[in-house]
């Protein structure tokens, strides 16, 4: 295993494959090395111009006696790649490689994913979906890293953790209200985000993805939170940023400039919501209540929808409204994300690499200890 989790790579000139050009080469390498920063710490960047001896990992085929190496290839079939030093991977050219998405012949992914598992410390896994189990698949392989993939690698290299702009829950709902909802949680970081199967306990194949590709027009560089206001009344979904707010098209899936009454967007968030000043923290709605809860600092604004003016009682201290249940345990303030989560049918408050989990209903809200964001959602690794 390496000591750091910033690695360099090459598709070395002088090994190139016969088979396949050598954008497809690299892009297939690329796409290889992204499979396991998407579950650890680690992070790939290519190198095209040091000593190759000062790289972590060099990729490089052959044939028989090839590149110095002491190992002979044995032709078609049999061995398709070996590590043959340490950071170096070679592959048998006398294979017929193919590259995604072609599936024809070997897949380059799959004997990649296999040696680059290798060349970061992990030893052949007995489990048949391993990308580490020792025999090449008959179909070809899947391409994920499965469950025993993960684990393994996470043993070496630990499990990713960082902050998040907001978290929520996307719903969905059918004509016979809530019990018609459906739902997918998301985790938005600057310009990214992660859509979290929370059935498999990981985030979608391939994420994160840009923000853009999921969200058209919101403002870039990350949001403060996202609001879905859904009474009998109203179905409206916001974004805020800074002091203003955007209206969000479902159906359309972008942001609009301006609504069916002629306002336009984006508004200043004390022009919608009088008695609420951005910038905010976070904010959330609540369905049981019909109040949208505004995070700033150590308060708490409930603004009620119907009536169009802040609750009475706000704003509140958040240790009031969230007292701990033990003593020099909570967020205090600056509250990255409060998250209601349909799976959990429960209200989390999430800060830095922690969240709380609020316990014993509206009347007493009190703060579960805090755990790990990591412990609770997985494999949340930023990519780039």
């Amino acid at each position: 295993a390496f000591a750091r989790t910033g690695l360099r790579w090459r598709l070395l000139t002088e090994g190139l494959s016969s088979h396949l050009s050598a954008t497809q080469q690299r892009r297939t390498l690329a796409l290889a090395l992204r499979r396991w920063a998407e579950v650890t710490p680690l992070t790939f960047r290519e190198d095209p111009a040091s000593p190759a001896a000062e790289l972590d990992i060099r990729v490089a085929f052959g044939t028989g006696r090839h590149l110095g190496c002491p190992w002979l290839f044995d032709g078609l079939g049999g061995e398709l790649a070996h590590v043959a030093r340490p950071g170096e991977i070679h592959l048998d050219d006398d294979e017929p490689y193919s590259a995604p998405p072609m599936e024809q012949g070997v897949n380059l992914l799959q004997v990649l994913l296999h040696e680059i598992g290798h060349v970061l410390g992990l030893p052949h896994l007995p489990s048949p979906d391993s990308v580490m189990h020792p025999q090449y698949p008959a179909s070809g392989g899947t391409m994920e890293l499965s469950l025993q993939d993960r684990t393994a690698i996470q043993e070496l290299y630990g499990r990713c953790e960082g902050s998040f702009d907001t978290v929520f829950d996307w719903v969905t709902v059918g004509h016979q209200g809530e019990s018609a909802a459906r739902f997918n949680t998301y985790f938005l970081r600057g310009d990214q985000y992660w859509l979290y199967d929370n059935s498999r306990g990981r985030p979608r194949a391939r994420d994160p993805r840009r923000v853009e590709q999921g969200w058209g027009g919101l403002p870039g560089g990350g949001v403060d939170a996202h609001v879905h206001v859904w009474t009998p009344d109203m179905d409206a979904t916001l974004f805020f940023k800074g002091t203003q707010y955007w209206l969000y098209d479902r159906g359309a899936h972008r942001t609009v400039t301006q609504d069916p009454e002629g306002q336009r967007y984006p508004r200043g968030i004390s022009e919608g919501f009088p008695g609420v000043t951005g910038p905010l923290d976070t904010a959330m709605f609540s369905h049981h209540t019909g109040l949208i809860y505004f995070f700033k600092g150590h308060q708490v604004w409930g603004y009620n929808v119907t009536r169009h003016g802040v609750q009475d009682g706000f704003p509140k201290h958040l240790e009031d409204m969230f007292p701990s249940s033990q003593p020099n345990d909570h967020p205090a303030a600056h509250l990255d994300a409060a998250y209601f989560s349909y799976s959990h049918s429960t209200l989390f408050l999430i800060k830095g690499l922690f969240f709380w989990e609020v316990s014993g209903g509206p009347s007493h809200n009190a703060l579960l200890p805090r755990r790990r964001v990591a412990e609770q959602w997985k494999d949340l690794c930023g990519v780039h």
